[in-house]
């Protein structure tokens, strides 16, 4: 079996990759309403806003891909939402 190749942010154990994981933190916006979060990813990361748990998990899935299409190496990930002091 071939060995899978390593990307910039993976680890290989074995033949087996593991995809790098990045925490989306999702917090109430107590002084305007809604919701906002943050992603930290190198080079940057992306930040959203939304009125609802549902908006805000899709404003960032908008704004990871459009940081995907200046930083293409990163499109191996996993996404862990969540939500603090909600």
């Amino acid at each position: 079996m071939a060995k899978m190749q390593k990307t910039a942010y993976s680890n290989i154990r074995g033949d087996i990759a593991v995809p790098k994981i990045f925490d989306v933190i999702i917090c109430p916006a107590d002084d305007v309403g809604g919701y906002w979060a943050k992603c930290d990813m190198p080079n940057g990361g992306c930040v959203a806003q939304g009125d609802t748990l549902q908006e805000i998990q899709k404003n960032m899935m908008e704004a990871i891909e459009l940081y995907l299409e200046d930083h293409p190496e990163s499109a191996d990930y996993f996404l862990n939402f969540e939500v603090r002091n909600a």
